[in-house]
């Protein structure tokens, strides 16, 4: 809930003014604030949208002291779904039909892009050819304000890495049972002349009742002579690099513009792979930091899933395109016999709300980023300095030529700590440690930056709850802790899918030394503790503070947000 106004008459001016609620409406909100004639602007909003009257994202812009932005060309704006490398996503209503529809927007620091302008009316121009009910359907493209955008189909359900993500994995009947309906989708494109190239989970969204459409064709190829966008992208964007590391297949990832539809099922059987484990299909090698092999054998993991199942994806993921299968159909025939329809069930109002969330961190590092590489470009001239795949440092583990890289490629990784905290944090944590180390345990990365732990519990996990909150989806929600006892410290592993490692072993718990090595997730760190009498100091106020900031920073440098 942001800073509401200083008083009532604001608010009331701003909702007068936005033109949301017709008159009628609007003499009805009065009189329920009238019930309680000392309510703050914040407490009459959420009333207002306790009774459905505004959304969240009304209420907030309202609060704000906004009266503008709720209407874009003839559609009213209900709510934020998302932001993408392209483009704001809303929830809005076709004010001439009443339909609600998503509302796609191409942001406005790319309307001078020609890459990004190529992408958008291609992902446009391809949705609008393919009509199936398990692909995402797109209902037209317009301009407005110098802005282009397109109008989709609006479905209230999360896509496939959010249920990921809240569940860890799927049942393999019903995880069969998605990418079963998604190949059908991928059936009716191929036949379409259309190559995705971008199949992943968070493209594919579920409805409550468990039906799939595939979605976001906006790096997708025409196989039938339309090469105009795809030749302006090639140009702009390079031939390698178009997809996304963890699901493309290995001749995309060498040159986009060789795949084809058994290119489109590899990422398929990714998927399969990631909705069947929970894990990403490109995993770190232990004791290597920086390899990573490709996981494909699902037994591994996971011994019940049937044989035939395990099959499937195995073949679907051979690295020769002769040895996958020959089609789509064939591959939802394939899986027909062991799937099994189930509803998903999910919170769509905290849905939104957690889209919102990630669509202000991924503003904030835009903007970051905007002004960094504006910086840059006025240091040095070099050609095409925008292009990701160019500029793609290591540590990214995207080969998108999408600059926000859509979720940061799939099931997002931070190769360790210190990509995603960036410089700033690092420093920070560096000016803490020489000046307090003598208090606090640390955690040293590779590159010798340092995380300073005040002494007590240290909750470790992606979940929004952890003292520490790291966005990688091998790491559990709830994965380890470190414990100050007595006059030492102890990391006990809180029964986490991948498991906490110490100098190669994996522990349930145990004490810790100096020089430890400690393994979660992706991330390799060695353990420093205090001297043996400042583990009973008291902790100080502003430690915890610091180490809230760090974690937002983290969030904010990554880009990568839980949705749930």
């Amino acid at each position: 809930m942001p800073v509401s106004l200083t008083t009532t008459d604001g608010f009331w001016t701003a909702l007068d003014q936005s033109g949301l609620l017709k008159p009628r409406r609007l003499a009805m909100a009065r009189a329920i604030a009238a019930e309680d004639p000392e309510a703050t602007a914040a407490e009459i909003a959420q009333k207002l949208v306790v009774r459905g009257m505004l959304t969240r994202f009304q209420a907030d812009r309202l609060l704000e002291g906004r009266s503008r932005g709720f209407r874009f060309d003839r559609y009213k704006i209900v709510d934020v779904l998302g932001l993408g490398g392209m483009g704001w996503v809303y929830r809005a209503v076709d004010v001439d039909t009443g339909d609600q529809v998503a509302l796609k927007v191409l942001r406005d620091d790319l309307k001078h892009d020609a890459g990004m302008l190529a992408r958008f009316h291609q992902e446009a121009a391809v949705g609008l050819k393919l009509n199936h009910p398990h692909i995402m359907r797109t209902r037209s493209l317009g301009e407005a304000g110098g802005l282009p955008y397109m109008i989709l189909d609006f479905v209230a359900g999360p896509n496939l890495l959010e249920v990921l993500l809240k569940r860890q994995r799927l049942p393999w009947q019903q995880a069969c049972e998605v990418v079963r309906q998604a190949a059908l989708g991928l059936e009716f494109a191929h036949a379409a002349g259309v190559v995705h190239r971008d199949v992943k989970p968070q493209n594919l969204i579920i409805d409550s009742k468990g039906h799939v459409r595939l979605l976001d064709f906006g790096l997708s190829m025409l196989r039938d002579g339309e090469h105009g966008h795809e030749f302006s992208l090639a140009m702009i964007f390079g031939h390698e690099g178009v997809g996304t590391m963890e699901y493309a297949a290995p001749e995309q990832a060498t040159d986009s513009l060789v795949a084809d539809a058994r290119s489109d099922l590899f990422s398929l059987g990714g998927t399969l792979f990631a909705a069947l484990t929970g894990l990403n299909p490109l995993q770190p090698v232990l004791g290597k930091p920086g390899v990573y092999r490709r996981e494909k054998q699902v037994h591994k993991f996971f011994p019940e899933i049937p044989q035939a199942v395990a099959d499937i994806v195995t073949r679907l993921m051979a690295e020769n395109p002769a040895d996958r299968f020959a089609s789509a159909k064939e591959v939802a025939e394939a899986l027909a016999p062991w799937s099994k329809p189930l509803e998903i069930s999910f919170d769509y109002a905290d849905l939104v709300c957690a889209r919102k969330r990630d669509a202000e961190l991924r503003l904030a590092r835009l903007s970051k980023e905007g002004s960094k590489a504006q910086r840059v470009s006025q240091s040095t001239a070099r050609p095409h300095a925008h292009s990701s795949v160019a500029q793609t440092p290591v540590g990214r583990r995207v080969l998108s030529a999408d600059r926000d890289s859509e979720l940061a490629g799939a099931i997002p990784f931070a190769n360790t700590l210190a990509d995603a905290l960036g410089g700033a944090a690092a420093e920070w944590s560096r000016e803490q440690t020489a000046s307090k180390s003598s208090l606090m345990a640390r955690l040293i990365l590779e590159d010798g930056s340092q995380l300073v732990l005040q002494p007590m519990t240290t909750r470790i996990g992606r979940g929004g709850d952890c003292d520490l909150q790291i966005p990688d989806h091998v790491i559990s929600q709830q994965h380890c802790e470190l414990q100050p006892r007595g006059n030492g410290w102890w990391i006990r592993d809180l029964e986490s899918r991948n498991g906490t490692f110490v100098n190669g072993t994996s522990i349930r718990r145990c004490r810790l030394k100096a020089g430890d090595t400690l393994v979660i997730g992706q991330l390799r760190l060695r353990f420093e503790p205090p001297p043996p009498a400042a583990v009973k100091s008291c902790p100080s106020p502003w430690v915890r503070w610091s180490l809230l900031a760090v974690i937002a920073l983290t969030s904010a440098a990554t880009g990568i947000w839980l949705f749930l």
